[in-house]
């Protein structure tokens, strides 16, 4: 342990840099602060409307593989989506389109 002490600014920079983060900020007046960037991540939500502009025939199953979701959960955004008048189908349920509204 005594071997790590005075080592965490180094060890910080490091895995920032591993996980490809931006370099954290370090501030010096008055309290000492580290400021740490992160990503934001696309919502599922997000990741569903982009695909759906991309491609319009997308299945229910690839959208899952996409965001992480169940089956079950695209299609309670998907629900959702077309409740809020965001996208709607067009066509049959086998051989339809996804249309982005907004």
């Amino acid at each position: 342990m005594v071997e790590q002490v005075g080592s965490g600014i180094g060890r910080i920079k490091e895995l920032m840099k591993q996980a490809r983060l931006l370099e954290p900020v370090f501030k010096t007046e008055g309290m000492f602060t580290v400021v740490l960037h992160r990503t934001v991540e696309k919502t599922p939500v997000e990741i569903i409307l982009s695909k759906m502009e991309e491609n319009p025939k997308v299945t229910i199953k690839e959208l899952s593989e996409l965001t992480g979701l169940s089956r079950r959960g695209v299609e309670y955004n998907i629900d959702k989506l077309e409740t809020e008048k965001i996208i709607e189908r067009i066509g049959g349920a086998k051989g339809g389109s996804w249309k982005v509204l907004k």
